[in-house]
């Protein structure tokens, strides 16, 4: 299990001073302003707990257990709606005072995994409250038309010390749960899902390690005036599979002041594990901006980065570019970056056809980092379903100092703001693996390489280099210089030098360079890149930056 400890994916509107100040704080500042508020951090990369077989209890005649199936849930989502929202309790401040290093130490006792007496090949363990996460949130397991609660046992941990495991109360309750199952090996239990804190959730294919989240919901994100809010998931059923099943459900009420919601997971294990989401909403409050299928991750410095930590690793990033496929036929590709302020950019998403978060780079030599393996962090590609209309991607690039806290943003929003009182349904798949997305048929971006560019001795460094490394498709094919041309463009009247194509005989693909003179970078300049064959026709898909001076 990765032990990175990571602070909320959406840093924005965790503290509204903070979104009042972001723009204009330093990359320090601004992490430490992010990471002041306990009530969102989240860290999923803490100890597990565990329900035990015997941990679920009957009885009981409440409306969440009368929760057999996603119809009845939906019901049970409306009816919220229509009552005033109620925060979560928080748990006991001796479970606030754990330290999130003594957290991390706490760990289930194997022999207490929910169906682990099964045939099924999935369990499941408990997260328990305490240090960043102060509420918890009702587990409940689905068989048949029985619904039952599992019940917390503190005897049920192993605990760093005695005063640690003094602390929690008996009644502590959990804080999310993660499921397991024999993703590399069928003798050996994996992490495959996990649920912990607000609405976050993050999935695992085989050969990967943690590293991005999904959220349930994302609302008014980077509003500068009243901050983000942040929906959580108050409760869960956990639908028991049957033996030797390849997919098993997760149902889950998402709470808030403006919004109820029934959510759906389905999820299927592999080399690609996919998890099928339904969503179905209901607005309590107009919304000025609802953001649909968001993703978080993590981007400090890559080999796009003109100024970078002082770190002997090259690279240190979750994912390293956003990809787009547009109703148009269009493939888009943008390199993240950390910039030195608050960066958020729109893309035109019209019955977008998928878009998500990639790690790239899947070469250790470009990261060096024995402990937390970025080269085998997952990809999460979201793929809708039905007729979403209208509406664009927005990305959100957070500034950032450490690799500790998550800094990027994705999520679809909707052309029009949503209204009080309304019903909307969402359905999308979300890939999660370490596999290309873009099309064979195209070459696609390898590497983005950006830097000063070399100057004769007492010359004046007065441009950016831009070094795009294209593979893939047919350019392993192509030799003749005049078969691939160079085309970019700039989002405004800048001069670029030395526009060039030519073959990388080191990665078998083309690399398209020029110059960007830096007088040109007062404000950041949006460059497209994009190789065309000699009759002008798509080579590639398009390389998309937002260039800032240095």
């Amino acid at each position: 299990m990765d032990t990175l400890r990571r602070l909320p994916a959406t840093r924005i509107g965790v503290v509204s001073g903070a979104l009042l100040l972001g723009i204009g704080l330093s990359s320090a500042a601004w992490a430490e302003q992010k990471s002041s508020s306990k009530s969102q951090a989240t860290s999923q990369k803490a100890a597990s707990d565990k329900a035990s077989n015997d941990k679920t209890s009957k009885g009981g005649d409440n409306p969440y257990q009368q929760v057999t199936d996603y119809a009845a849930l939906t019901e049970l989502a409306r009816g919220r709606a229509a009552k005033s929202y109620k925060a979560p309790p928080g748990v006991p401040e001796s479970l606030e005072k754990i330290s999130a290093s003594d957290f991390g130490k706490i760990s289930t006792k194997s022999d207490q995994a929910l169906w682990a007496d099964q045939k099924s090949g999935y369990q499941g363990l408990f997260y328990p409250p305490g240090s960043f996460y102060e509420h918890t949130v009702k587990i409940y397991t689905v068989d048949g038309k029985t619904v039952a609660p599992v019940t917390f046992d503190k005897n049920d941990f192993n605990y760093p010390s005695p005063a640690v495991a003094k602390q929690v109360p008996k009644d502590a309750g959990f804080a999310g749960f993660k499921l397991t199952y024999p993703l590399n090996d069928r003798d050996k239990q994996d992490e495959l899902i996990s649920f912990l804190g607000a609405s976050y959730f993050r999935a695992l294919a085989a050969d990967t390690h943690y590293g991005l989240s999904a959220r349930g919901l994302a609302i008014d994100t980077a509003d500068m005036q009243n901050g983000e809010e942040f929906p959580n998931f108050t409760r869960f059923w956990l639908v028991k599979p049957k033996p030797a099943a390849k997919t098993i459900t997760i149902m889950a009420l998402l709470d808030s002041p403006s919004v109820t919601g029934a959510y759906k997971f389905t999820v299927t294990p592999g080399e690609a594990t996919k998890t099928e989401v339904e969503a179905t909403l209901f607005t309590r409050k107009a919304i000025d901006k609802l953001g649909v299928a968001p993703l978080t991750s993590m981007f400090t410095w890559g080999e796009n980065s003109l100024s970078r930590l002082d770190d002997y690793r090259p690279e240190a990033h979750d994912s390293d570019g956003m990809l787009i496929s547009s109703a148009n036929g269009e493939w888009l590709w943008r390199p993240l970056v950390n910039p030195t302020k608050l960066a958020l950019n729109q893309f035109d998403a019209n019955d977008v056809r998928g878009f998500g978060l990639v790690q790239r780079d899947r070469d250790f030599a470009n990261y060096q980092d024995l402990d937390y393996h970025y080269e085998q962090r997952p990809n999460a590609w979201v793929a809708p379903k039905g007729d979403w209309g209208k509406g664009h991607l927005e990305l959100v690039e957070i500034p950032s100092d450490s690799e500790v806290n998550d800094n990027i943003d994705l999520y679809w929003v909707p052309a029009e703001p949503v209204k009080a009182g309304k019903r909307l349904h969402f359905a999308y798949d979300i890939t999660w693996s370490d596999a290309e997305i873009a099309p064979k048929s195209l070459g696609h971006v390898a590497a983005s390489r950006i830097g000063r560019a070399a100057v004769m001795p007492g010359q004046q460094k007065n441009q950016v280099k831009v070094a795009i490394d294209f593979v893939g498709a047919s350019l392993n094919k192509l030799d003749d210089p005049n078969s691939v041309k160079a085309r970019v463009n700039a989002g405004r009247d800048v001069t670029l030098n030395n526009i060039r194509a030519r073959r990388n005989p080191h990665t078998g693909g083309w690399r398209l360079s020029f110059l960007v003179p830096t007088q040109a970078l007062g404000s950041p300049l949006n460059l497209r890149a994009y190789l065309a064959d000699a009759n002008g026709g798509g080579l590639t898909e398009t390389w998309n930056y937002q260039l800032a001076n240095p």
